[in-house]
């Protein structure tokens, strides 16, 4: 693992520092996305890493198949907005790329909603509830302030507000399936996988929010790059390492296993 999270930390510097090193180029935006194409191959490698670990039959390999259809489609996403950004130099927001982003979700959720399952041991209802009230409440008021941007604003269009509306909800989804399979494995070797995933899902996050605002403000479309996309960019290299801890983890526990 220390390799990857060398690779991982290596990968990141490098994109912040060539895109700062050619903020007034004009090929930072070309560049800045194919970055964003490339680092989106990271997790679909490593979950694929996964998959071949498992014999076939075994709910894990069907789990891990499931999250790379959905990462498959991010990576579609990310592909096409490269071509309509990156190629065309046009705005991609909304466009084709966002209809794969959007088919990539109800895959990551349901690849974390079966791994859920697999867990014979369940986190106390107060854990579970609690939790839930939490990320709800995170949920509301993040959706209430894009409701009131967009409403304030004569830019937005319907399908735009629906877009805008669904990333946030659906990140929240997701981080809440992720954060409870970080208490299921608490105190085992898996925990700290599943904690990567869990905090890449909150960058993206974090990430969708800031887009909607920087769209709002008209900024994004109107500079060649913007920090922002950082946070995509560290989302997918969490969870190319967490996917690639999950691997090496389950290989420990088994061989523990083995060993006993």
């Amino acid at each position: 693992m220390r390799i990857v999270y060398v690779f991982s930390a290596l990968f990141f510097t490098a994109s912040v520092a060539l895109t700062i090193y050619l903020s007034d180029d004009p090929r930072v935006t070309y560049c800045s996305d194919l970055i964003a194409v490339i680092v989106a191959i990271f997790p679909v490698m490593t979950f694929l890493y996964a998959y071949t670990y498992f014999e076939k039959g075994r709910i894990e390999k069907k789990i891990m198949l499931i999250f790379i259809v959905g990462l498959l489609f991010w990576l579609g996403g990310e592909i096409l907005w490269f071509y309509y950004e990156g190629l065309m130099e046009t705005d991609p927001f909304p466009s084709a790329a966002d209809v794969l982003w959007i088919c990539g979700y109800p895959f990551i959720l349901a690849g974390l909603f079966y791994q859920y399952k697999t867990v014979k041991v369940r986190l106390e209802k107060k854990y579970e509830w609690g939790l839930a009230v939490l990320l709800s409440i995170i949920g509301v008021v993040m959706i209430s302030m894009l409701v009131f941007v967009m409403e304030t604003s004569e830019e937005f269009t319907d399908l735009e507000m629906a877009i805008c509306s669904f990333y946030p909800f659906a990140d929240i989804l997701l981080l809440y399936f992720s954060l409870l399979l970080t208490g299921l494995y608490w105190a085992g070797k898996l925990s700290y996988a599943w904690l990567l995933i869990a905090l890449g899902i909150f960058f993206f996050a974090a990430g969708d929010i800031w887009f909607v605002h920087l769209e709002w403000l008209e900024i994004y479309p109107e500079v060649m790059w913007h920090p922002v996309d950082f946070t995509w960019t560290l989302g997918d290299l969490l969870i190319f390492m967490g996917a690639a801890k999950y691997r090496f983890s389950f290989e420990e526990v088994v061989n523990g296993d083995k060993m006993k």
